[in-house]
């Protein structure tokens, strides 16, 4: 009779300690998804700048954290553009074959709205095998993705031929982009075209230009193990110390430099900017125009395309487009946050501050979203654009282009030529 009791006190003790490991593991696992569904959330809905953080601690989490992204793709792989960019660039820290294979079609549709997170997620672990996919996109409209592809590119092995080409890409970015790339692959002459980069001081308006991509190259050398000689990426390359340095390294830099396009040379400080327009679609690329008080058309950012317009031209456009901001009585935004982006920058006189109006979408199109006043307002702006053949990037076919963007943007403008 004891032996009985003993057997089931002991089968009743067993039956206890499985029933709380049990409970405790089941406990973990609750966590263990809330967690996931906590960094999930706060990568898609949480506020910007925690975003990009909370979808690298997803991935980090590894096998759990990526089957919780392959959920959200779905079977069909139609849930990759609500996930947001967040999400997609964190995509390129996983391991899973199944979420990468995902991202090629999404890059290669004009109309995904993300195509530049995912150019960058793909580039960030390229693959020998995908030295083709990455040069097929090097031509791409958007700059953003020229620049990932480059990278991807050249650490997939690609062919420094047709890196090379791409130090003459019209965007600094790329232009970046191959220029380290070539760097990695042991190609010191590279360095001139850098060195030009650390000598900007451009802005765009109150932006620095200049000074961003003077940060951007100086991290990216020093992150490789060049000594910089003390060049201080925060102050204005004509400060003493910058030019001192500045100096050494092209002092160590073997022969001459090579001959370079006006866009390739560094950009000095540009003054009398009167009115700005600055074009981002996610389907039509990247435009930046400035004219100036002493009617000159400026495109581009670091030593931007000079186009020369008749006396008076600037003053008459500011006084249209003036009249447009006036029209809309005091609303300076429109539309929703998104990846499509139309600011216009207005200085009614040179000296004064810049009025900043903003139209902004997502990828699909919204007709008739510019207001009507300021749709009128470009119409002018636009017709002082050329349109021919031009042996600087910036300029080829320069009118068709932006009224493609603008169309897309925010509706169609006017063509004053006709």
């Amino acid at each position: 009779m004891r032996g009985l009791v003993g057997d089931l006190l002991r089968l009743s003790l067993t039956l206890t300690l499985v029933g709380i490991i049990g409970s405790g593991l089941s406990a973990q696992d609750k966590d263990a998804d809330k967690e996931i569904e906590r960094l999930f959330t706060a990568a898609l809905n949480g506020r910007v700048v925690i975003r990009p953080q909370a979808a690298n601690r997803l991935v980090a989490l590894g096998q759990a954290g990526e089957a919780r992204i392959l959920k959200e793709l779905g079977e069909d792989g139609l849930g990759l553009a609500a996930m947001g960019p967040a999400i997609i660039e964190a995509i390129g820290l996983c391991r899973s074959s199944e979420l990468r294979e995902a991202l090629w079609p999404a890059l290669s549709n004009g109309d995904f709205p993300w195509r530049p997170s995912v150019a960058r997620a793909l580039a960030e672990q390229p693959r020998d095998t995908e030295t083709a996919a990455f040069q097929l996109h090097l031509d791409d409209p958007l700059a953003e993705v020229r620049a990932a592809m480059t990278r991807g590119f050249g650490q997939a092995e690609g062919s420094l031929e047709v890196l090379e080409e791409n130090l003459l890409d019209g965007d600094d970015r790329v232009r970046q982009a191959a220029a380290l790339a070539l760097l990695d692959r042991g190609q010191k002459d590279v360095l001139w075209y850098l060195l030009e980069e650390l000598k900007r001081e451009d802005k765009y308006f109150e932006r620095p230009t200049g000074t961003s991509a003077r940060i951007t190259v100086s991290r990216a050398l020093s992150k490789r193990g060049l000594d910089l000689n003390g060049y201080d990426s925060r102050k204005e390359p004509t400060t003493p110390s910058n030019a001192k340095a500045i100096e050494q390294l092209e002092e160590s830099l073997k022969g001459e430099p090579p001959p370079m396009t006006s866009w390739q040379t560094a950009g000095g400080p540009i003054s009398l900017e009167c009115i700005g327009l600055e074009l981002r679609s996610c389907r039509a690329g990247e435009f930046f125009l400035r004219w100036t008080d002493d009617d000159r058309l400026l495109v581009g950012q670091g030593n931007p395309a000079v186009v020369r317009l008749p006396p008076g031209t600037t003053r008459k456009l500011v006084r249209g487009l003036a009249a447009s901001y006036d029209g809309l009585e005091g609303k300076r935004f429109f539309g929703a946050p998104g990846c499509d982006l139309e600011q216009v920058l207005l200085r009614r006189t040179p000296s004064s501050h810049s009025e900043a109006l903003v139209i902004a979408k997502g990828p699909a199109l919204v007709p008739d979203l510019r207001p009507t006043p300021l749709t009128e307002g470009y119409a002018p702006l636009i017709a002082t654009l050329p349109d021919g053949e031009s042996t600087d990037p910036r300029l080829q076919h320069l009118l068709r282009r932006v009224r493609t963007a603008l169309a897309v943007l925010g509706g169609s403008v006017a063509d004053l030529r006709r």
